[in-house]
């Protein structure tokens, strides 16, 4: 890198502090596999609505029509239709307003977990092979821990700077 800093890959370890995702998992239409966003896009996932939440997506259509939820754990919640551009199957919604419990969806591209299929990119594994029950949650699940423990290191350290700082 042009910086002269190293960074940490998943064969690697930590060095300097900073850090990379190894592998990208791409995510595709569950129809059509026509592919719609990647993991450096995904910013959350609800188990209890079995969703996927990115912040950017492609080919993906966002419907006009803005609709009211009645019930369920989004009840009052807006939210516009979302399909593949490609073969117009369903995938998930777009909400426009939302409880405080879901502001992370809110204008956001919300996926239905079983709408779509992924694939790891650098696996050997095919990736046109059908395979209804991915694994993409766990595996995503285990990122997410392994960012959060980042998180908490990059605390921990900022935390000892600023009381340097303070003492100086």
């Amino acid at each position: 890198m042009s910086s002269g800093k190293r960074r940490r890959t998943a064969s690697t370890g930590n060095v300097n502090g900073l850090y990379e995702v190894k592998n990208v998992i791409v995510f595709q239409c569950g129809e059509c596999r026509e592919i719609l966003a990647d993991s450096n896009y995904l910013t959350s996932m609800n188990e209890e609505r079995k969703t996927l939440t990115f912040s950017a997506v492609q080919r993906v259509k966002v419907s006009e029509k803005i609709l009211l939820i009645s019930k369920g754990c989004d009840f009052g919640s807006t939210y516009k239709n979302l399909s593949c551009e490609t073969c117009n199957a369903a995938l998930g919604r777009q909400y426009i307003t939302t409880s405080q419990s879901l502001d992370n969806a809110r204008a956001k591209f919300c996926f239905n977990e079983k709408a779509v299929r992924s694939y790891e990119v650098g696996r050997l594994e095919d990736a046109t092979q059908a395979n209804p029950k991915f694994d993409v949650l766990e595996r995503l699940r285990f990122r997410q821990s392994q960012m959060m423990q980042i998180m908490l290191q990059f605390d921990a350290r900022l935390k000892l700077l600023e009381a340097k700082k303070l003492d100086n």
